[in-house]
């Protein structure tokens, strides 16, 4: 399998740091790891609560990924606490796994209908009961997530073929459809076969 990704993110306007992060990490024999997480609110404070999940995940890109948001809670107690989704992926059986806490937009173009959900909550104060959704994606499928920064209109205005490679995808969504507002980050998986 062929894995291409991208990732933009820019800080909310007036704010030097962003409060968002993501992870993208490979893990052995045929794993891959993919989350975006948003600190609460904005600047140093949301930084800390999206980093220390990021680093949880980093840690251990081949745990479960309710086990990774259990750990990112306990992580992030006495933070500002988070909203993250994680995508679990086994690329030699072309499939995925899924879990969310919060407000994270997930958007997957494939053939078959892909439609993630997460659980209302914030990781590091007030966890729900978690949810993990299974799926199969077929070589070429296209899978975006992205903070509450973005605007969904892009879902329904861009076809993510017409970008040559992931990487454009997400600085072109970034730039069309970021609120200013509030931080924004997107990120951009794609699967060849």
């Amino acid at each position: 399998m062929n894995v291409k990704w991208g990732a933009s993110n820019q800080p909310k306007h007036g704010q030097r740091i962003s409060g968002d992060a993501y992870v993208i990490e490979p893990f052995s024999p045929h794993g891959l790891i993919v989350s975006l997480i948003d600190g609460l609110g904005g600047g140093e404070a949301a930084a800390h609560a999206a980093q220390s999940a990021a680093a949880v995940i980093r840690s251990a890109p081949a745990q479960d990924p309710l086990e990774l948001i259990r750990r990112s809670h306990l992580a992030l107690r006495g933070t500002r606490g988070a909203v993250m989704a994680l995508f679990s992926y086994n690329l030699q059986h072309c499939s995925v796994s899924f879990a969310g806490v919060g407000n994270i937009g997930v958007q997957v173009y494939s053939a078959v209908p892909i439609k993630p959900i997460s659980k209302n909550g914030i990781v590091g104060y007030r966890l729900p009961g978690l949810l993990k959704l299974a799926y199969s994606y077929s070589p070429g499928d296209t899978f975006v997530l992205y903070s509450d920064g973005i605007s969904s209109d892009f879902t329904s205005e861009i076809d993510p073929e017409s970008a040559e490679d992931p990487q454009s995808l997400a600085e072109s969504i970034l730039r069309h459809y970021a609120k200013g507002h509030d931080d924004a980050s997107v990120v951009v998986v794609r699967i060849d076969g």
